[in-house]
């Protein structure tokens, strides 16, 4: 079995693949689908439950991740401003 980042108190990582996803301007299905090409055992409705919170993404998940987003394996547990604060 795959280990497992828990999430379900503090869903910081799905949030932040959500974002991760909607600034490259990419679809669900379509990280699905390169996940799934990497011998990643994920359906669309397990990823949208990680990027909601209610499912946690397997390491395994989240090193492919670092592939198609081209990112560091931190960026998924970066704690997110609010852009509306002031200095």
């Amino acid at each position: 079995m795959a280990e497992r980042i828990n999430q379900h108190k503090n869903p910081l990582v799905g949030s932040n693949i959500k974002r991760l996803r909607i600034e490259r301007k990419m679809k669900a299905i379509d990280i699905v689908a390169r996940l799934q090409l990497m011998n990643i055992d994920v359906t669309s409705g397990i990823f949208s439950k990680v990027e909601n919170g209610r499912n946690n993404p397997s390491v395994d998940m989240l090193i492919g991740l670092t592939h198609i987003f081209e990112c560091d394996f931190n960026e998924f547990f970066k704690e997110q401003t609010d852009n509306n604060d002031t200095l």
